[in-house]
């Protein structure tokens, strides 16, 4: 939903450089999993929640056309949620900021006192045992589960990263609108998908385009 990385941008102005680069050469070298990485990454950070929260909240740049697509989906008879690698206490607030807090979200939570300092106490919600990548957030399992719901839907995942946003859209979205290093995987994979700049543009075209159709399927949009 952003055009920058939250929690980067926490962690590169608040953890000491020299720890945080140990960290994630230890991630980067599939010593520690993705989850390991960010809780020892933000325990660093030697800021409560709420001042995280607060800092994210300035900093966040919302991709334009999120709040416009959030409301189209839902116009549609479809379901817009996030599915994400990140923690809850600088999505929500970000989310809230650009109107966007009704949508359903999946991601890491702390439950410290939002006034404490690190360490923090983490939970996962979304999370799935049998999910080999320990990312956080199963985004295959949300997928799963919307279907479940509804197995007649249509699952549109929009997507710009590697490895859960890779997983979900190889084995478990129906349609997928990627950029940056998702749309490079499914080109070289021979996944179908459309790309997309900065905008949700597209994504708004395709409803339309499939809403005005005679065989028209109820939609649920899952932005990473």
């Amino acid at each position: 939903m952003t055009t920058t990385n939250v929690a980067r941008g926490l962690l590169t102005e608040y953890a000491p450089h020299d720890r945080l680069a140990e960290i994630r050469d230890r991630y980067v070298s599939g010593e520690i999993s993705f989850r390991v990485y960010q809780e020892q990454a933000f325990d660093l950070a030697g800021r409560s929640v709420t001042q995280l929260s607060e800092r994210a909240v300035a900093n966040a740049s919302i991709r334009p056309l999120a709040r416009e697509t959030y409301e189209f989906v839902r116009k549609a008879g479809g379901t817009f949620a996030i599915a994400s690698a990140g923690l809850d206490f600088y999505i929500g607030p970000v989310l809230k900021k650009a109107g966007l807090d009704r949508a359903e979200i999946n991601c890491g939570r702390v439950v410290s006192d939002p006034a404490q300092s690190p360490p923090f106490r983490y939970d996962y919600p979304s999370a799935e045992k049998s999910c080999k990548g320990d990312w956080v957030t199963c985004k295959c399992e949300v997928i799963r589960r919307l279907k479940r719901d509804d197995v007649e839907i249509e699952v549109i995942f929009i997507g710009d990263g590697q490895l859960s946003d890779t997983c979900a859209a190889a084995n478990a979205a129906d349609t997928v609108f990627a950029t940056d290093k998702l749309l490079d995987y499914c080109v070289k994979n021979d996944i179908e998908v459309t790309g997309f700049d900065e905008d949700f543009e597209p994504v708004i075209e395709y409803v339309t385009k499939v809403r005005g159709g005679k065989n028209v399927r109820k939609r649920r949009s899952i932005e990473q």
